[in-house]
């Protein structure tokens, strides 16, 4: 989900991040001697620490008992070993942290017509990871995200949130492209370092079908339709399959899989926006973008 800038600025938060530290053997030889805020999520934190041996990205995550965070770090480090994401150094569940390399210089991505052939090979070599990851479940997901908003002012449409279960069951339903997927590639995940494309905050990845990257960049990058063909077309030289047929049964229903990955990603959005205090105005314009797509887009039995 879209992340804003953090507001940790101040020197109190600075120093809480410096003791902490401390406590780590990982800065044992050489502690910090910069600390900044970095862009951050609405759980969780990130900090720009500087030593004399580098420069590296401390990230915090909001206390969840009985979460492993072992699964993001082996996505991360999958891509990095692809050069396609910053290598993640330390991982330490007790103190819920992540250390990863810095890589400086980086800009959030601005999407052009060659950046989008770079995007392209960068979300293959992505899907063409083999990660053990646990399946994301639409279905089951969609559940989850509305039992987490009950205590949200804002309740959701119950004739929106049963579309969304007739699209989960629609795609459960076919044959799907299950791959290793970032789940959450807006601009502010996608570093622009070197004319490269880098991927970061590898927090939601898990197995699922690839429809569903493809369908966020459109939909966050506001793609036009010739630019979604442009990127479907470059991206399906760059994938792997076992062999020719299931090449060619995936691409002739990729469109309908499509169809439906939008209409679940806007609906996992507007949900998880929902859930999350002070974020309803972005709730609502993904509720709006939701029934527009099924109005629109998504074939009328969903609707």
């Amino acid at each position: 989900m879209a992340q804003p800038l953090s507001t940790a600025t101040d020197a109190a938060q600075q120093d809480a991040v410096r003791q902490l530290c401390e406590q780590l053997e990982f800065f044992e030889q050489h502690p910090p001697l910069e600390i900044r805020p970095l862009a951050a999520g609405q759980s969780n934190l990130n900090y720009y620490l500087r030593t004399a041996r580098g420069e590296y990205v401390l990230r915090r995550y909001a206390r969840q008992p009985g979460v492993c965070r072992q699964q993001e770090f082996r996505c991360q480090q999958a891509a990095a070993a692809k050069q396609i994401a910053a290598t993640p150094l330390l991982l330490h569940n007790h103190q819920q942290l992540l250390i990863s390399e810095f890589l400086p210089g980086g800009e959030s991505l601005q999407l052009t017509d060659s950046r989008l052939l770079l995007l392209a090979d960068t979300l293959a070599i992505l899907h063409n990871l083999r990660v053990q990851t646990p399946l994301l479940q639409p279905a089951s997901y969609l559940r989850q995200l509305l039992a987490q908003g009950q205590q949200s002012t804002l309740q959701p449409a119950a004739d929106l949130f049963a579309a969304l279960q007739r699209c989960a069951e629609q795609l459960a339903g076919m044959a799907t492209d299950l791959v290793l997927c970032h789940l959450d590639l807006h601009a502010d995940n996608l570093l622009w370092n070197g004319n490269k494309i880098w991927l970061l905050d590898f927090e939601y990845s898990q197995l699922c079908d690839n429809s569903f990257d493809l369908a966020a960049i459109m939909l966050h990058f506001e793609l036009t339709a010739a630019q979604q063909q442009k990127l479907l077309a470059l991206y399906s030289m760059r994938r792997r399959y076992p062999d020719r047929r299931t090449a060619e049964r995936l691409a002739a229903n990729l469109p309908q899989r499509l169809q439906l990955a939008k209409c679940l990603y806007s609906g996992f959005c507007w949900l998880w926006y929902q859930a999350t205090p002070g974020l309803h105005q972005s709730a609502n314009s993904w509720q709006q973008r939701l029934q527009q797509l099924l109005q629109s887009e998504a074939p009328e039995s969903f609707c």
